[in-house]
Protein backbone atom coordinates (compact mmCIF):
# COMPACT_ATOMS: atom_id res chain seq x y z
CA UNK A 1 0.00 0.00 0.00
CA UNK A 2 1.97 3.10 -1.45
CA UNK A 3 2.80 4.99 -4.31
CA UNK A 4 6.22 6.32 -5.07
CA UNK A 5 7.43 8.70 -7.73
CA UNK A 6 10.00 7.82 -10.41
CA UNK A 7 12.11 9.93 -12.87
CA UNK A 8 11.77 11.18 -16.05
CA UNK A 9 13.31 13.56 -18.25
CA UNK A 10 10.03 16.29 -18.17
CA UNK A 11 7.59 14.43 -16.59
CA UNK A 12 6.73 12.29 -13.71
CA UNK A 13 6.00 8.35 -13.48
CA UNK A 14 4.17 7.57 -10.16
CA UNK A 15 4.27 3.93 -9.18
CA UNK A 16 1.61 2.42 -7.11
CA UNK A 17 1.19 -0.63 -5.08
CA UNK A 18 -1.54 -2.39 -3.08
CA UNK A 19 -2.90 -5.99 -1.80
CA UNK A 20 -4.65 -6.03 -5.41
CA UNK A 21 -5.02 -3.66 -8.33
CA UNK A 22 -8.07 -1.95 -6.80
CA UNK A 23 -5.82 -0.55 -3.94
CA UNK A 24 -3.35 0.21 -6.48
CA UNK A 25 -6.06 2.23 -8.15
CA UNK A 26 -6.77 3.94 -5.08
CA UNK A 27 -2.70 4.79 -4.26
CA UNK A 28 -2.29 5.45 -7.94
CA UNK A 29 -5.03 8.20 -7.25
CA UNK A 30 -2.89 9.47 -4.11
CA UNK A 31 -0.54 9.39 -6.38
CA UNK A 32 -1.70 12.34 -8.48
CA UNK A 33 -3.04 14.51 -5.49
CA UNK A 34 0.40 14.49 -4.15
CA UNK A 35 2.16 15.83 -7.38
CA UNK A 36 -0.36 18.58 -6.71
CA UNK A 37 -0.32 19.08 -3.34
CA UNK A 38 0.60 18.65 0.42
CA UNK A 39 -2.39 15.21 0.79
CA UNK A 40 -1.71 16.13 4.61
CA UNK A 41 -2.97 19.81 4.42
CA UNK A 42 -6.81 18.49 2.84
CA UNK A 43 -10.06 17.70 5.01
CA UNK A 44 -11.96 15.41 3.78
CA UNK A 45 -15.12 17.53 4.49
CA UNK A 46 -16.75 16.51 1.04
CA UNK A 47 -17.29 13.22 -1.52
CA UNK A 48 -17.33 12.57 -4.92
CA UNK A 49 -18.70 9.09 -6.62
CA UNK A 50 -17.33 8.28 -10.11
CA UNK A 51 -18.24 5.38 -11.94
CA UNK A 52 -15.78 4.41 -15.15
CA UNK A 53 -16.03 2.14 -17.81
CA UNK A 54 -13.46 1.36 -20.69
CA UNK A 55 -13.16 -1.02 -22.96
CA UNK A 56 -9.34 -1.96 -21.67
CA UNK A 57 -7.39 -2.20 -18.37
CA UNK A 58 -5.26 0.43 -19.46
CA UNK A 59 -8.02 2.77 -20.81
CA UNK A 60 -9.57 1.99 -17.53
CA UNK A 61 -6.60 3.81 -15.71
CA UNK A 62 -5.92 6.43 -17.86
CA UNK A 63 -9.55 7.19 -18.13
CA UNK A 64 -9.83 7.12 -14.16
CA UNK A 65 -6.54 9.87 -13.67
CA UNK A 66 -7.70 11.58 -16.29
CA UNK A 67 -11.70 12.43 -14.53
CA UNK A 68 -9.29 13.14 -11.48
CA UNK A 69 -7.47 16.24 -13.58
CA UNK A 70 -10.52 17.26 -14.89
CA UNK A 71 -12.52 17.35 -11.91
CA UNK A 72 -9.59 19.68 -10.27
CA UNK A 73 -9.31 21.63 -13.47
CA UNK A 74 -13.05 22.14 -13.06
CA UNK A 75 -13.91 22.14 -9.30
CA UNK A 76 -10.60 21.92 -7.76
CA UNK A 77 -11.43 19.19 -5.98
CA UNK A 78 -8.57 17.31 -4.34
CA UNK A 79 -8.84 14.11 -2.14
CA UNK A 80 -6.52 12.50 0.39
CA UNK A 81 -8.66 9.69 1.25
CA UNK A 82 -9.78 7.13 -2.33
CA UNK A 83 -11.47 3.96 -2.04
CA UNK A 84 -11.96 2.13 -4.63
CA UNK A 85 -15.55 0.17 -4.50
CA UNK A 86 -15.47 -1.88 -7.57
CA UNK A 87 -12.87 -2.50 -10.24
CA UNK A 88 -13.83 -5.58 -12.43
CA UNK A 89 -14.17 -6.68 -15.77
CA UNK A 90 -17.71 -6.81 -16.97
CA UNK A 91 -16.72 -8.86 -20.47
CA UNK A 92 -14.09 -9.12 -22.91
CA UNK A 93 -14.41 -5.31 -24.00
CA UNK A 94 -15.62 -3.75 -20.78
CA UNK A 95 -14.11 -2.62 -17.37
CA UNK A 96 -15.78 -0.95 -15.01
CA UNK A 97 -14.54 1.30 -11.82
CA UNK A 98 -16.34 2.73 -8.73
CA UNK A 99 -14.93 5.15 -6.92
CA UNK A 100 -15.49 7.17 -3.23
CA UNK A 101 -13.37 10.74 -3.01
CA UNK A 102 -13.29 12.28 0.19
CA UNK A 103 -11.57 15.68 0.12
CA UNK A 104 -12.04 19.39 -0.65
CA UNK A 105 -11.45 22.23 -3.06
CA UNK A 106 -8.24 23.21 -3.18
CA UNK A 107 -7.26 26.98 -1.63
CA UNK A 108 -4.27 29.10 -1.62
CA UNK A 109 -3.34 29.65 1.22
CA UNK A 110 -4.30 26.56 2.98
CA UNK A 111 -3.13 24.51 0.61
CA UNK A 112 0.66 24.31 -0.95
CA UNK A 113 1.49 24.75 -4.24
CA UNK A 114 3.36 21.87 -6.33
CA UNK A 115 2.80 21.21 -9.79
CA UNK A 116 0.33 21.44 -12.55
CA UNK A 117 -0.68 18.47 -14.23
CA UNK A 118 -1.74 19.18 -17.50
CA UNK A 119 -2.59 15.14 -18.90
CA UNK A 120 -2.59 11.57 -18.53
CA UNK A 121 -0.33 9.45 -20.64
CA UNK A 122 -0.10 6.37 -21.57
CA UNK A 123 3.53 6.56 -21.86
CA UNK A 124 5.52 3.59 -19.69
CA UNK A 125 2.38 2.30 -18.61
CA UNK A 126 2.43 -1.06 -16.90
CA UNK A 127 -0.46 -2.73 -14.88
CA UNK A 128 0.03 -6.08 -12.75
CA UNK A 129 -2.06 -7.64 -10.36
CA UNK A 130 -1.05 -5.29 -7.70
CA UNK A 131 0.52 -2.41 -9.09
CA UNK A 132 0.08 0.47 -11.92
CA UNK A 133 2.81 2.56 -13.18
CA UNK A 134 1.81 5.68 -15.58
CA UNK A 135 3.25 9.06 -16.50
CA UNK A 136 1.61 12.19 -16.20
CA UNK A 137 2.35 15.60 -18.37
CA UNK A 138 3.61 18.13 -16.07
Amino acid sequence: MSFEYLEHTADIIIRAKGKDLKEAFSQAALGFYGVITNLEQITPNSSKNFTIESEDIQSLLYDFIDQLIFTFDTEYFISNSIKVTKLERVSDEKYYLEVILQGEAFQIGKHEQKTEVKAMTYSFMKIGEDFVEFTLDL
